[in-house]
């Protein structure tokens, strides 16, 4: 499996990245990260997830970049030259930007326990038209892309099961499936990838 992985277009910029390096190995690639809200995290993990979201940011932009969040939790350029979102599972980082319009993305790795918890965030209707929960590749593409739309809708979308609706699709290494904000009905479009490390959902609106 590649180290990284990135799409770069003229609007659109993606980057995954297998994060292996050390703490300090981060911060020599670093200047405008913030040393007191590094220090307040207890977790040597959160600690390089923290830096290594600024540099894949870096990367993917060419320059270094100051991220703030807002009252609800969602990251922002603090010079608003991008649009971004972010998303984290074991060591894999996931980075994605857009000039002008809102974006979501979500990268999460393989596991068992989506099986135990699909009915909490599928529907009645989604459970029977997606193999009825047996199909772990599936469940996970599901469970990505409302996480990815989430991070567009916000509070209007927390409720998974009822606010956000999924369209019939196949698993494949990668495509694109059809979504519905349930209140609004409105449409999305969103794009996937899916292998043995991790499955990638993105959404730009």
């Amino acid at each position: 499996m590649p180290k990284s992985y990135s799409i770069l277009t003229e609007d659109i910029r993606l980057l995954v990245w297998d994060l292996t390096e050390s703490i300090d190995e981060l911060k020599k690639q670093l200047v405008l990260f913030n040393e007191r809200e590094l220090k307040n995290i207890v977790s040597e993990k959160r600690k390089r997830e923290f830096l290594g979201v600024r540099v894949a940011m870096k990367k993917l932009l060419g320059k270094e970049v100051s991220i703030e969040h807002d009252s609800d939790g969602k990251p922002y350029l603090s010079d608003n030259c991008y649009q971004i979102s972010i998303s984290h599972s074991k060591n894999w980082i996931a980075v994605i930007a857009h000039p002008t319009c809102s974006i979501g993305v979500d990268i999460e790795c393989p596991s068992d326990k989506i099986q135990k918890i699909y009915t909490r965030f599928l529907s009645p209707g989604e459970q029977k038209d997606l193999s009825g929960g047996r199909d772990i590749s599936q469940l996970q593409l599901a469970w990505s892309v409302k996480e990815a739309l989430y991070k567009i809708i916000g509070k209007e979308a927390v409720d998974f099961a009822n606010q956000l609706r999924i369209f019939p699709f196949e698993t494949k290494p990668s495509g694109k499936i059809m979504a519905q904000h349930v209140p609004t009905k409105k449409l999305y479009q969103l794009h996937f990838i899916q292998n043995s490390a991790y499955t990638l959902a993105y959404c730009v609106d």
